[in-house]
């Protein structure tokens, strides 16, 4: 089949190409499993809760679903239409605005801070750049890669506090290893934990989800010691650095993890440093808990589905707040 009438490059905003997209699998007549099994019978990759996935939300999906996607539903001729003008959606997304435009809000993509902007929350290219330096940008919103969030805020004065080893299940347990590592839901170990989008679309920033494993770098996920069985998480990517999963106090949003940039990262933020507490199931499996905290990580409504994304709440002892954790080669 061809897309027909369909005409992703009139596309004018992401909601609009999902939309389209959600046209083409009407068309194609096919349920979410058919187009997963169509999907494999020609060496791609597509779950199908994945599929369900992208078309419930409003923003871009990645390059590599969007050709799986549209070839599972007929149009193998027009997968080079459908990622060209998903192309042109992203790189215009991270253009800088023009100088008649109205001033962006604070936490634009590429806003250009003034000097007396105080508070403003610059992100990594804050600054109208030059050609080759929006073609790197052009390039990661191709490939779905997020941006680190720089923050300040007044907690620089705060003491650091260690918890005590003894309180958690296990004291004395061993911790971690550090460096490069694994984190994956225990009741669901080929998914990993690593970056990605809110599904429901209430914030539109990066922050931490459950994807398989296959699809989880980059970032690298890296521990680094903070205290006895406390580390930052950091998020490692080849171009935009170093940053550490930070616990989001705002809404939207809130309760959510999202990366900070590193210089922004501190051992007395207790939003950034997480201790990992022996659960005794298997030498590997932790709850992950904020320090100086009564809270644990988990996955939001404790569901197990591609995307869901992770978050601080209540220690419930459940199974979704269970996580298996593995150092990787190159440590």
């Amino acid at each position: 089949m061809t897309t027909g009438e369909l005409r992703p490059d009139d596309a004018s905003d992401p909601a609009e190409f999902v939309e389209m997209l959600r046209q083409l699998k009407d068309r194609s007549g096919l349920t979410y499993r058919q187009l997963e099994q169509r999907a494999a019978s020609t060496g791609d990759v597509l779950a199908r809760s994945t599929a369900a996935d992208i078309l419930r939300r409003s923003t871009l999906p990645r390059p590599e679903v969007v050709a799986a996607f549209v070839r599972a539903c007929g149009a193998e001729d027009q997968v080079e239409t459908w990622l060209r003008a998903r192309h042109r959606l992203a790189a215009g997304q991270l253009a800088p605005p023009s100088p008649a435009a109205d001033p962006p809000p604070v936490d634009a993509v590429a806003t250009v801070a003034p000097e007396h902007s105080g508070p403003a929350r610059p992100r990594w290219f804050a600054r109208p750049a030059p050609l080759a330096l929006l073609v790197v940008a052009a390039l990661l919103a191709t490939l779905g890669v997020g941006f680190w969030i720089e923050r300040r805020d007044d907690e620089q004065g705060k003491a650091a506090q260690t918890t005590d080893p003894t309180a958690s299940a296990g004291g004395g347990a061993r911790s971690p290893s550090a460096g490069l590592s694994q984190i994956r839901p225990a009741r669901s170990p080929h998914l990993c934990l690593t970056e990605g989008r809110d599904r429901t679309g209430q914030y539109t920033k990066e922050i931490a989800v459950q994807r398989p494993c296959t699809e989880a770098t980059p970032p690298d996920t890296s521990l680094e010691p903070v205290a006895d069985g406390m580390f930052f998480i950091h998020w490692v990517h080849p171009v935009l650095g170093k940053g550490c999963l930070t616990i989001r106090e705002e809404d939207p949003g809130r309760n959510l993890l999202e990366p900070w940039n590193e210089k922004d990262c501190s051992a007395n933020r207790s939003k950034q440093v997480f201790h990992f507490e022996p659960t005794g199931a298997t030498p590997d499996a932790y709850r992950i808990r904020p320090d100086r905290t009564e809270l644990c990580v988990g996955l939001r409504d404790d569901d197990s589905a591609v995307a869901d994304a992770a978050l601080v709440e209540p220690c419930t002892g459940g199974p979704d707040q269970v996580f298996l954790v593995n150092a990787l080669p190159g440590n």
